[in-house]
């Protein structure tokens, strides 16, 4: 083995080569796994917070965070001819 050799074999490959593109993905990496934690601390922040403070989370009150609001207040009426009156 001559020095090259083990100099390769220590440092990997010489040839290595890292896209431009890559870090770019690293960040949507990152910020997709920080935003999808939020998510999830949003859906479970009851059973998180009653897993630290010994209480029993309250099933009844529980309400889908990604539901659908019956209310929302952008929404046309379904009758159109309620809108004019």
């Amino acid at each position: 083995m001559n020095f090259l050799s083990i100099n390769e074999f220590i440092q990997g490959s010489t040839q290595t080569y890292l896209d431009p593109g890559s870090g770019s993905m690293l960040i949507q990496i990152v910020l997709a796994a920080l935003l999808g934690a939020g998510v999830a601390i949003r859906i479970f922040w009851r059973n998180i917070k009653a897993f630290f403070t010994g209480k029993k989370a309250s099933e009844g009150e529980s309400k889908d965070p990604t539901g659908v609001v019956d209310d929302d207040p952008t929404s046309l009426p379904s009758d159109p001819t309620s809108a004019r009156e």
